[in-house]
């Protein structure tokens, strides 16, 4: 069985709110364009094992990113996503499309806006590999470590599922952890284990629970480069 190189609906989901309310408490960044690549190697529980490499661009207000990953049998997924948020107005938006090895698209589109007591709320769609689309919505919430989420996504057949997120930053390591609960009330879980290493490399832990109970690794080394 080949592994599959999609990036996870669930993440693309939740992580879009993550991101905006990090940009929308953030201090106004500088004007100045700055790049950074990342490139790498990942290697899963399953003896799989591929490349990885990213290039992402932060000027004020906007975000570009580039990402492509390649598997042992040489198949490639690519994804490019871009993210803009107005910190004047309090509103946002983010689109990603990824590109599977067989060349079939996946399209994410949202907004998102900054509430009055500080949570951001996102709405949006997605579009998958197979035609189909389904919509969500969340509202992220900063903590004092990180931040966490809760939303719905329902799907093309007009079923509901709930999801919880969060994002902690404690002694160097950054975990994102995401839950979906689908209509038959089963669920599946995403963490994700980011550290950098001493050698200014930074490696993330991937454990993916499936509503079956199956669990699967897959562990990413990468260095780091940023162009000011």
């Amino acid at each position: 069985m080949k592994t599959s190189l999609r990036l996870p609906a669930l993440a693309i989901l939740l992580l879009t709110s993550f991101a905006l309310i990090a940009a929308s408490s953030a201090p106004a960044a500088e004007k100045k364009e700055k790049t950074r690549k990342a490139t790498g190697t990942y290697s899963t529980g399953e003896g799989k094992s591929g490349s990885v490499e990213s290039t992402t661009t932060r000027e004020k207000g906007k975000m570009t990113r580039e990402t492509s990953a390649t598997n042992q049998d040489g198949e490639t997924t690519t994804s490019e996503a871009e993210r803009s948020w107005d910190k004047n107005t309090g509103t946002g938006a983010a689109a990603r499309t990824t590109t599977g090895p067989g060349g079939k698209t996946a399209k994410t589109t949202s907004t998102s806006k900054k509430n009055a007591d500080g949570t951001v709320t996102t709405d949006g769609s997605r579009t998958g590999f197979n035609g189909k689309t389904s919509s969500f919505e969340s509202t992220a919430t900063k903590t004092e470590n990180g931040r966490t989420s809760t939303g719905t996504i329902t799907g093309p057949e007009g079923k509901t599922a709930t999801t919880t997120g969060s994002v902690t930053h404690e002694n160097g390591v950054t975990t994102k952890t995401q839950t979906l609960t689908g209509p038959n009330g089963k669920t599946s879980e995403r963490e994700v284990s980011s550290k950098k290493n001493d050698d200014g490399t930074v490696t993330r832990t991937i454990e993916s629970t499936g509503p079956d109970g199956k669990t699967s690794t897959r562990t990413e080394t990468v260095k780091v480069e940023t162009t000011p």
